[in-house]
């Protein structure tokens, strides 16, 4: 199962409050916590990107569920697919 997960990984793409962000991320070969810490990494940039229109208050606030949101929802697209690149 969590190996499916690692291999899953591909051109899931997450709806990010705000703004189209976008970040692609190679999981080929990881394990599952490896993806899983690659895909959070990504998912923080995105957010980080997604958010900046923002006030620094409505990031502090809203960032920690953005990361939250991207994660689960990218895992779970990627869940049922055979690819590499996960696309956040």
């Amino acid at each position: 199962m969590l190996r499916s997960l690692v291999i899953a990984a591909a051109l899931a793409v997450v709806a990010l409050p705000a703004a189209a962000a976008s970040v692609t991320v190679n999981i080929a070969g990881l394990d599952a916590s490896a993806a899983h810490a690659k895909i959070e990494r990504a998912a923080e940039q995105a957010c980080r990107v997604a958010l900046s229109d923002q006030s620094p208050i409505e990031q502090y606030y809203n960032h920690d569920a953005c990361i939250t949101e991207a994660v689960s929802t990218t895992e779970a697209k990627l869940a049922g697919s055979n690819h590499t690149f996960a696309k956040l």
